[in-house]
């Protein structure tokens, strides 16, 4: 028998504790959503929760970043009808499991941004911080160098960070490397933390293509974890494209495992 899933009410209207039952089914997966909960985030989240006959699903619109990211969970049917009844932005940021893309796929193109990923969580202790090198420091980051991240990052490469903005410097946790003469070699820090849910994801980890190999990018991954485990995040998550084999063999150093595969990529709106 087919049964025609339903909203259970308009969106937005779910409570944060309806919302947290649904997202704390895979607090992996879902490790960003459950910092949205934050009060100050609230204005950048459109909450669409949907249920089927076969379970409860969520989709989440968050608009602080551009375009639009556009995240799901759950029941795969629940997920199809909440896009359905949604009034959807012309593009969005998927960052959707390979069972709720089909959904996505029915009202967005991503023919042309397609990347496989994996998503990581730490499994084992964070070691502690180690040496940069000589002539090099470990510095803590703020706003204000917010001119000198993006000018590292605009170096480019096939992993270069595309989702940095100025805020996650001042809300979570950044630290980055100098070399002697005071120039930004290397940067990292969180997407997103929750200090009271003790979730963080870690992301913006980029190291200067003529620094690489010198081990910046792991005192800088060190210094995160230091700082996060002595803030008390426990659920500490990150991303990698399944092409950085690298980078995975990096995380994998520092406590990391993989989760599960998942999508991104920048979707336009079908005509």
């Amino acid at each position: 028998m087919h049964t025609t899933p339903v909203l259970p009410r308009s969106e937005g209207a779910a409570r944060p504790d309806e919302l947290r039952a649904v997202l704390s089914a895979d607090p992996v997966w879902s490790a960003y959503a459950i910092a949205d909960l934050q009060p100050a985030y609230a204005p950048y989240c459109r909450w669409l929760p949907a249920h089927s006959a076969s379970g409860r699903g969520l989709v989440l619109l968050f608009t602080r970043l551009d375009p639009p990211v556009l995240f799901a969970t759950g029941d795969v049917a629940a997920v199809t009808a909440a896009l359905d009844a949604a009034d959807l932005p012309d593009q969005v940021y998927m960052t959707l499991r390979e069972e709720h893309a089909p959904a996505a796929e029915r009202h967005y193109d991503f023919s042309a941004d397609r990347r496989p990923m994996w998503r990581m969580a730490l499994v084992e202790p964070p070691v502690q911080a180690g040496d940069v090198g000589d002539g090099a420091r470990l510095v803590r980051l703020t706003p204000a160098h917010t001119a000198q991240i993006r000018t590292l990052i605009a170096h480019g490469g096939a992993f270069a960070p595309d989702a940095f903005e100025p805020y996650q410097t001042a809300e979570g946790v950044f630290f980055g490397v100098e070399d002697a003469h005071g120039e930004l070699v290397a940067v990292g820090g969180t997407h997103v933390a929750d200090w009271q849910a003790g979730v963080a994801a870690i992301g913006n980890m980029y190291t200067h293509p003529a620094q690489r190999g010198q081990g910046h990018g792991g005192a800088v991954l060190r210094a995160i974890l230091g700082e996060l485990a002595e803030r008390g995040v426990s659920n500490i998550i990150l991303n990698v494209d399944q092409r950085n084999t690298a980078a995975r063999r990096l995380y994998e150093r520092h406590g990391f495992a993989v989760h599960c595969p998942y999508l991104e990529g920048v979707g336009r709106r079908r005509v």
